[in-house]
């Protein structure tokens, strides 16, 4: 029987099936292993709640209170720091709204409408007995709230790590410019 070349054995015809090498399968296996890798981290991550509360109530709860000291601090700070004062309210105010919404998409819940969120009962201790806060008082808790925020903001992801950037950048401009006494100028 004559020998033929391998080439010339199959016809026409025939199916050659592509050789498989070493490096082919190794390849092959790698890909299959980031796959699985990645459905596993992405099942995990959709599958399961993190266990305590959610980081965001802290901030909820830092945004209404420096609201809340910011408007009673406006009652007994100088006029000219009273706009500012009552900024810094509206704007916490703003950020408390946005955690809101946010806690409610998370939880799969309709937003609460306007009014419906309660403040602490601490808050509502008679006039007479505390003093009104500074604006110390006021430039310090927004240091702390600018801080907190900075500090969970590389912990989360997507839209929450902009709004606590957003929301820790914001403090920071309501400490270091709102509230910064206008100096006189000098000629």
């Amino acid at each position: 029987m004559p020998r033929t070349h391998p080439s010339h054995a199959a016809g026409p015809d025939a199916i050659v099936a592509p050789s498989l090498s070493r490096r082919r399968v190794l390849a092959g296996a790698g890909r299959g292993i980031l796959a699985l890798a990645f459905v596993g981290t992405a099942a995990a991550a959709c599958g399961s709640k993190p266990s305590g509360p959610d980081p965001l109530e802290a901030e909820l709860s830092a945004a209404r209170s420096d609201s809340e000291l910011a408007a009673a601090a406006a009652k007994a700070a100088a006029p000219t720091m009273v706009p500012a004062l009552i900024e810094v309210s509206a704007e916490r105010a703003r950020h408390a709204t946005a955690i809101i919404e946010e806690l409610s998409r998370a939880a799969g819940k309709p937003t609460p409408t306007p009014g419906a969120e309660t403040t602490s009962p601490t808050a509502s201790a008679p006039a007479a007995t505390t003093p009104l806060p500074s604006l110390g008082d006021v430039v310090i808790a927004l240091r702390r709230s600018a801080d907190n925020a900075a500090k969970l903001a590389p912990t989360l992801t997507g839209y929450r790590a902009g709004l606590m950037g957003s929301i820790a950048a914001a403090c920071t401009t309501s400490w270091t410019v709102g509230l910064t006494p206008a100096e006189p100028r000098q000629r």
